[in-house]
């Protein structure tokens, strides 16, 4: 069985949101056990609090959008959520000075960087895990996400942009802080040049910057000087995932997930078709035997073909 985990102390940061463009404030705060993750906005006289939670969501267009019935929001939150996700923390309340996280330098990077230094403290209850053991899917044209059956969270994600300079990238990956770490939180957002006015007109990207975004245009990318790997691209998407299945809440997801040409509002749907088929599903403290491999190679025939497979 493994212990619920929050972090040791308060943890302060501040950045440029995204799409807003405001400066933001925010800090992360320990929990109680089974809390899960609790937004709070700070700038709200009453302080309203929004559960990181998939029920919860009310936009994916370009970010993973957190509401509540009174229509208090909170954006850009799936660096966050990855991050601790990431580092294995069940607990947490963060605090935000406005209705949009910030972005920081485009990764999760200086989340994992400050959580480390505030140290991760192990709770006295256990955790729950929400155990797949029937495939889900959510498909979205020659898009889609599975949730195959597994003992372990393990992520195989392809992208294929029609744009050469990133093309077909594919990545397999498995759970653990030290792989998220190095393999994944340096992973930055990442966008085309090309659509920056169309989306700073319907305000979007407003604080976005060449420190903060991969840019890409017919030429390349722009700022090169700034990818942490050669396939910044996909391991970003998967950041992105690891964000996105967090708001199973405190309930963990444990699933081989299969992910193809996916987004913020393609995770979302994966995740609510999961709840709404509970035979799909186990909740246990220790995960159940599953045949881990009687459904990999029938998805795996639908991605774009490749050699290594």
């Amino acid at each position: 069985m493994q212990f619920q985990k929050t972090i040791k102390s308060r943890i302060e940061l501040s950045g440029t949101a995204l799409h807003s463009g405001e400066f933001v404030y925010i800090s992360i705060n320990p929990a109680p056990v089974n809390s899960g993750i609790i937004f709070v906005r700070t700038d709200i006289e009453s302080k309203p609090q929004i559960k990181a939670m998939w029920s919860n969501v009310v936009d994916t267009e370009l970010s993973t959008v957190l509401g509540n019935k009174d229509g208090v929001k909170i954006a850009t939150v799936e660096h966050m959520l990855s991050s601790l996700r990431g580092l294995d923390i069940d607990n947490a309340v963060i605090e935000v000075s406005g209705n949009e996280m910030p972005i920081l330098d485009g990764s999760t990077g200086d989340y994992v960087d400050a959580i480390n230094r505030a140290g991760i403290e192990v709770q006295d209850k256990t955790r729950k895990y929400i155990q797949v053991i029937k495939p889900v899917s959510a498909h979205i044209d020659d898009k889609f996400v599975y949730f195959l059956p597994a003992k372990e969270l393990k992520i195989t994600c392809r992208v294929n942009y029609k744009n050469p300079n990133i093309g077909l990238q594919h990545l397999e990956y498995i759970d653990n802080s030290f792989s998220y770490i190095n393999n994944i939180s340096k992973a930055k957002t990442f966008g085309f040049l090309e659509e920056v006015e169309d989306l700073q007109k319907r305000g979007f990207a407003l604080g976005g910057s060449y420190e903060n975004a991969i840019v890409i245009d017919s030429y390349g990318v722009v700022n090169r000087n700034k990818m942490s790997y050669d396939d910044e691209f996909v391991r970003h998407k998967i950041l992105d995932i690891i964000g996105d299945i967090a708001l199973t809440g405190s309930t963990r997801l444990m699933a081989h997930i299969v992910a193809y040409k996916t987004g913020h509002k393609l995770n979302n749907l994966a995740v609510k078709e999961l709840f709404n088929r509970a035979m799909c599903f186990k909740i246990v403290e220790e995960p159940v035997e599953v045949d881990e491999k009687a459904f990999v190679e029938e998805v795996f025939s639908l991605l774009d073909p490749v050699s290594n497979l």
